[in-house]
């Protein structure tokens, strides 16, 4: 009997265990397209600046970005396959803001680019406090060289405290961010999901990174 209680109380807990979502951006139709709400259950804005988040095509090669690994635009910015987001259109603010609306991720990740010193990628919980923080360096195409592509920073919670959002940001607006991966509940997308679908990231072509640990 407790055997059997056992193994069903492991099968209870892998039955609760939440999905991993990957936001691509490539379903976003259309350029300069405001994130915001596209996707349910997380919303993605800037969290000084007031400018919304927005897409950036590399094929459109009206921007800083290529896509890897193929180089598809020929800018200095890496992203992953076609669409790629920036904070604003202009350099008024050096950060954005993704908040999940059930406020219960175990972990972020993001893929980006970013043009010198360093990127950051913060995790809070809903009273605001900081849980974690994760930074990375300049990795634009031909920084030293660069031909890996961007790169994944990653944030997960301290097993007592959920991720109710997350901050990203470098010093100068000089940054891009693509595939967006999170087990957040109610997120949903069009994209179909692999679970072990690597991190991407998109990257139009200005900015900094850096990393660092809380």
């Amino acid at each position: 009997m407790k055997k059997f209680l056992g193994i069903a109380t492991l099968l209870a807990l892998a039955g609760a265990a939440q999905a991993d979502i990957l936001m691509t951006f490539e379903d976003i139709p259309g350029d300069v397209q405001a994130v915001n709400t596209f996707y349910s259950g997380v919303t993605f804005g800037s969290s000084s600046s007031g400018s919304p988040m927005v897409t950036r095509r590399a094929s459109t090669g009206n921007y800083n970005i290529s896509s890897w690994p193929s180089g598809t635009g020929g800018g200095d910015y890496w992203i992953y396959d076609d669409v790629g987001v920036t904070s604003a259109l202009d350099n008024s603010g050096n950060d954005g803001k993704i908040s999940f609306n059930n406020q219960d991720a175990t972990y972020v990740e993001v893929g980006y680019c970013v043009q010198s010193s360093n990127f950051y990628l913060e995790a809070y919980r809903a009273d605001g406090t900081l849980i974690d923080s994760d930074t990375g360096p300049a990795n634009t195409r031909f920084t030293a060289g660069n031909g890996a592509g961007p790169g994944t920073l990653r944030v997960d919670w301290n097993g007592t405290d959920h991720i109710a959002w997350v901050i990203v940001h470098d010093t100068g607006n000089f940054w891009v961010i693509d595939n967006v991966k999170t087990d957040a509940s109610g997120v949903s997308t069009n994209v179909p999901l692999p679970t072990a679908a690597g991190l991407g990231f998109a990257g139009v072509g200005l900015m900094a990174a850096r990393r660092r640990r809380a």
